[in-house]
C-alpha cells in the first residue's frame, strides 16, 4: 500500500519552530510546497487508478479529511488523463435525523451506516462498479433531509466514478459486487501530529477538529461548543466506523498542510475563545486556542482558491 506522507519536506517541517520559520520568512514558499506536495501525491494516484482502468473510486476518511476536496481534485486528475470523472458523496444517501438510528442518549445516531439509504447506495456501487450507471438520490442539507429529487450518473467511455465519504470504504457498500477489480480504494486523513521539540502539541484528530470547529461555524450555522459537543460521537464512529477499514485501502493520501495552521489561528482562536470555561468543552476549547495561538499567523487571502484548505474557511 503506497503511502505518500513519507516525504522529507514533512519528516521536517511537522515542527512548530521549523513551521514559523518559513512562515514568518517565506509564507509563499511554505504555502506553495505545502499545496505541491497534495497535487502531486493526487496526480499519482490518478496515475496508479487509470493505469488499472478502475470505474469506480472509494474514497474515505475521517471527518475533518478534506474528502470533499480531495474527491474533486482526484477526478480533475483523472480527467486530465482521459478518464472522465464524476464526483459523488455517500451524504447524498443520508436518511435525516428523524430516520436515523438512535443512540443509547436518544439522539439520532448520524455516524453509523445505518443512518444512510443503504440498499439504494449498494445498487449505486454495484451499478457503477458493473455498468458505469446509477441513480443517487439528493439530500437537502439546508432542511437536513432527503429532497425527494434523483440524479443519474452515467459514464462515459473509459470514465470513472469517484465516491466519497466517510463509509466508503465499509465492506457493506461493495456485498453486491461480484468483482471488485474495477474498484480502487483511497484513504485519506491528517496522518502526523504537529510537534513542539519532543512533544506532541497537535495531534491528528485535534487537527482535523479545528477544522472542523471553523467549517461547522462557516457553513452550517454550528457554534464551536456544538461541534466540540458532538466530536466524542464522531471519534466513536470513527473507531466503529472508519478505522477498522482503513487497513484495505489501496492507497492511502495524507491532506496536512503545515501552514494551515498559521491560517486557522486567525479563524478558530476567536471561536474557540467564545466557549465557556466552566463547560465540559472548555478545556479542550483552551487547549486547542493555546496551541493554535502559537504559530505565526498567515493571512487568510494568501491561501489560493484551488487549496485544500478552502473546504474548511471558504
Amino acid at each position: 500500500m503506497p503511502h505518500f506522507a513519507d516525504n522529507p519536506f514533512f519528516r521536517t517541517r511537522n515542527d512548530v519552530q521549523a513551521i514559523n520559520a518559513l512562515a514568518e520568512k517565506e509564507p509563499d514558499t511554505l504555502i506553495a510546497r505545502s499545496d505541491l506536495r497534495l497535487q502531486k501525491h493526487i496526480e499519482s494516484a490518478a496515475r496508479q487508478i487509470a493505469a488499472g482502468g478502475a470505474r469506480l473510486v472509494l474514497l474515505s476518511g475521517p471527518s475533518g479529511s478534506g474528502k470533499t476536496t480531495a474527491a474533486r481534485f482526484l477526478a480533475e486528475a483523472l480527467t486530465k488523463l482521459s478518464h472522465p470523472a464524476k464526483n459523488l458523496s455517500t451524504d447524498d444517501f443520508y436518511l435525516g435525523a428523524a430516520r436515523a438510528p438512535r443512540r443509547p442518549n436518544g439522539e439520532p445516531d448520524l455516524e453509523c451506516p445505518e443512518a444512510m439509504d443503504l440498499p439504494a447506495l449498494q445498487a449505486c456501487v454495484r451499478g457503477l462498479a458493473l455498468n458505469g450507471a446509477c441513480e443517487t438520490p439528493v439530500f437537502d442539507f439546508s432542511a437536513q433531509r432527503p429532497s425527494g429529487e434523483h440524479r443519474e450518473i452515467r459514464l462515459g467511455k473509459d470514465g470513472v466514478a469517484v465516491l466519497e465519504g466517510i463509509h466508503a470504504l465499509n465492506p457493506l457498500l461493495t456485498q453486491d459486487v461480484p468483482d471488485l477489480q474495477n474498484v480502487v480504494r483511497v484513504f485519506l486523513s491528517v496522518q502526523q501530529e504537529v510537534r513542539i521539540g519532543p512533544q506532541v502539541l497537535l495531534s491528528p484528530p485535534q487537527v482535523r477538529l479545528v477544522r472542523r470547529i471553523v467549517r461547522d461555524f462557516r457553513f452550517r450555522s454550528t457554534s464551536p461548543a456544538q461541534t466540540l459537543h458532538m466530536w466524542p460521537a464522531v471519534m466513536e464512529g470513527e473507531r466503529k466506523y472508519i478505522t477498522p477499514w482503513k487497513a484495505g485501502a489501496d492507497l492511502t493520501l495524507n491532506s496536512l498542510l503545515p501552514y494551515e495552521f498559521g491560517v486557522l489561528r486567525g479563524c478558530a482562536v476567536p471561536l474557540l475563545r467564545r466557549v465557556e470555561d466552566d463547560t465540559p468543552e472548555g478545556k479542550t476549547a483552551q487547549d486547542l486556542a493555546f496551541a493554535l495561538a502559537l504559530f505565526h499567523a498567515i493571512p487568510l487571502d494568501k491561501v489560493p482558491a484551488q487549496s485544500l484548505l478552502r473546504e474548511f474557511i471558504g
